[in-house]
């Protein structure tokens, strides 16, 4: 995925400068229920369906300071209660890292995160549901729902784009999903400068 320069209001998911930007399109997937860091939440979940976002639609963007990821999916029409919808970018920490388990312990993957309603978070993942924040800041989001889609810029310093490969999680709060139960891609997605 080519990451366009560009200038102007990147940070808003609505605005016209993403309309000049590829889309790539990339299939998600429910992380594993083996790889559930409890046997609670592998006992509670199992036959209960999750991670069923099947795809997204990704932009990338930078203005040379800061890396803009604008991710699209489409949103059930059941509504949130308990738990909001989310969507993350994750990196890999030392050159890779496994997406199908949000990370490893030996092999943690940076996590970029949105919450609807919550704001943004600068994780580091060593697995499903095993997340601390990181200290360095600089992490940002805004997450517009509009005729049953979530747009989501997420935006971090433009180094990150050095890592060479971004993949994506959404999690749909209206099923509960939270933690390791999320619909995660299905492989790295290249990130390569304009």
């Amino acid at each position: 995925m080519k990451i366009a320069k560009l200038a102007g209001k990147l940070a808003d998911p609505a605005s016209a400068e993403w309309g000049s930007v590829e889309a790539a399109q990339v299939s998600l997937g429910p992380v594993s229920l083996e790889s559930q860091p409890t046997e609670y939440i592998r006992e509670t979940w199992k036959g209960r369906k999750y991670g069923q976002t099947a795809q997204a639609a990704v932009k990338a963007a930078s203005d040379g300071d800061r890396l803009y990821l604008r991710i699209e999916w489409a949103d059930d029409a059941a509504p949130n209660k308990e738990f909001q919808d989310a969507a993350g970018a994750l990196f890999p920490a030392d050159g890779d890292g496994n997406l199908a388990t949000l990370g490893a312990a030996d092999k943690p993957l940076a996590l970029w995160y949105w919450e609807e309603g919550r704001g943004s978070l600068n994780l580091v993942s060593r697995g499903p549901g095993v997340v601390t924040k990181d200290g360095n800041a600089g992490v940002g989001a805004n997450g517009v729902l509009a005729n049953g889609r979530w747009s989501v810029v997420i935006s971090g310093p433009a180094a990150m784009a050095a890592k060479g490969k971004v993949g994506l999680a959404v999690w749909n709060g209206s099923n509960e999903e939270r933690a390791g139960l999320a619909a995660v891609s299905q492989q790295w997605l290249p990130l390569e400068s304009d």
